[in-house]
């Protein structure tokens, strides 16, 4: 990575740039951020001027942008308490720093409107935790992204569809992709995450433009995801996971709750999806810019049912616990296939650290035991219309949720 970047690192740091903009601002070590005049007009150069001015920064995800101008950066700014220098999080790898008046420029550059700002900042939130191993996503060559998960009313506040071609193109869907991607832009511009440079992805997927859902708490069955962590219904909360895939559930002929399971379980095939690791105890993350590590439990999957796969199980008196805990139990893998990958932890007296309970297994060659550690690491969320598939996202990292500020 180092190797193709190091001649520009060297024209960038001894040569004076020549620019076509003219900077204006603060250039004092003060907190104003620098600002830009673009000289614009009804030309097609003249109205692409912005974007050219960005793609010859790498300022981008090379989709055309919203200009930020200093008035719609303040009107998004309007939707939140905070401070406009408050520091969300350090962002890597690059270590920029998260403020909420640069997270409110990428949400213009996205399309945000104000009322969808407060989702991003908590998706931002969320992103901060060490557990989610933000400095991992980043600079992987694996094509992981973050998912954005909304409950509450805040989904429709902010204009989130949770309906039909919920997680497709189209206007009905214009929250959902500015959110999503508006994370993204922060990921680049703020992280200094840019493709081929920061970013390593080998192959990438179109995932990685954004990602952001909300549950249809309205049909579901069950309850909503963020009551099963103890909030109210009428909370609003995101939750953040970082994931690679989907695979599309196709569930045409199920009949019974079983069949459905069975569909799900079968999605439990890809080698990095759990795959009994937790056996050899949780992963950890570096917490901030310490040498402090924290562990975490990971992966969690969630699973996009559509709600009326969710009202299969529900009409066979399964409650949604029910459904995680059938997959717990029949998703499987082989212990002699996880012992292959690895020794085991052990103390000095040859006593597994972690699960000693099922130390007496590894001499049986025909067990097996779950592929992930809990039910609740299969992560059941209700959204779209009402159809016969679904989509299932391998989880890599952590996962965080936190509430959604209300002004």
């Amino acid at each position: 990575m180092v190797d193709e970047q190091i001649d520009e690192i060297i024209q960038r740091l001894t040569e004076i740039p020549a620019s076509a903009a003219t900077a204006r601002g603060s250039r004092n070590g003060s907190n104003s951020t620098e600002l830009f005049d673009i000289e614009m007009d009804e030309t097609p150069e003249g109205l692409d001027a912005v974007n050219r001015f960005l793609a010859d920064r790498d300022w981008s995800d090379g989709i055309p942008v919203i200009p930020p101008t200093p008035a719609a950066v303040e009107r998004m700014m309007k939707a939140t308490k905070r401070p406009p220098q408050d520091v969300l999080m350090v962002m890597e790898p690059g270590f920029g720093l998260g403020t909420v008046e640069k997270i409110a420029i990428n949400a213009v550059m996205a399309g945000c409107r104000p009322e969808q700002f407060p989702v991003l900042l908590a998706a931002i939130d969320c992103l901060a935790k060490p557990e989610m191993n933000h400095r991992d996503m980043q600079v992987s060559g694996h094509t992981e992204a973050p998912i954005i998960l909304v409950n509450g009313p805040i989904a429709k506040k902010a204009g989130i569809n949770f309906g039909t071609t919920a997680m497709g193109p189209g206007v009905i869907n214009s929250a959902n992709t500015a959110i999503g991607r508006a994370l993204r832009l922060c990921l680049i511009n703020i992280g200094y995450c840019n493709a081929g440079a920061g970013d390593p992805n080998f192959v990438g997927l179109p995932t990685k433009f954004g990602m952001c859902i909300a549950e249809n708490e309205e049909v579901s069955p069950w309850q909503p995801y963020h009551m099963d962590l103890g909030y109210k219904r009428e909370d609003s909360t995101v939750t953040v996971v970082t994931v690679t895939g989907p695979t599309t559930i196709i569930d045409p002929r199920s009949k019974t709750h079983e069949d459905t399971l069975n569909n799900i379980g079968s999605m439990m095939f890809y080698p990095n999806a759990g795959g009994g690791n937790w056996l050899k105890g949780w992963d950890s993350a570096q917490i901030g810019h310490t040498n402090r590590r924290m562990p975490y439990q990971g992966p969690y999957h969630p699973i996009i049912l559509s709600p009326s796969r969710a009202v299969i199980m529900a009409e066979a008196g399964m409650s949604k616990r029910n459904a995680q805990e059938w997959l717990h139990q029949n998703c499987r893998v082989s212990l002699k296939s996880v012992l292959s990958k690895g020794t085991i932890p052990s103390d000095a007296e040859g006593k597994w650290v972690h699960h000693p309970e099922l130390q007496h297994l590894s001499d049986d060659p025909e067990a097996t035991i779950p592929a992930l550690e809990s039910p609740e690491q299969y992560l059941l969320f209700v959204t779209g219309g009402s159809t016969h598939y679904a989509n299932f996202f391998y989880g890599t990292y952590g996962i965080a949720t936190t509430p959604v500020e209300e002004i």
